[in-house]
């Protein structure tokens, strides 16, 4: 799953991503961070096959990562897709 990130204002991102394939599809799961591959809990769950988030009230002077993964009916998730980051300045 391929994670792109189109600067969207000074306070948000817009991530967008190729849509999994998988016939059991239930959604994606977004993820941020202030450091590199440091994730808690999502931020954000989306059911079905939207391919787009937006991440808003992100704070000046901070740099965020965020990646998402992909979950079926059944509740597996995939692996993180790649990392994308943008900085608040």
């Amino acid at each position: 799953m391929a994670l792109t990130l189109n600067p969207a204002s000074s306070s948000s991102a817009t991530l967008s991503w190729v849509a999994n394939t998988e016939r059991d599809l239930a959604g994606y799961r977004v993820y941020r961070a202030t450091s590199s591959g440091n994730y808690g809990a999502p931020i954000a769950t989306i059911q079905g096959n939207i391919t787009q988030y937006i991440a808003s009230g992100l704070q000046f002077g901070t740099t965020y990562f965020f990646v998402v993964t992909a979950f079926d009916i059944a509740g597996n998730e995939s692996t993180y897709s790649n990392e994308v980051s943008k900085s608040i300045f």
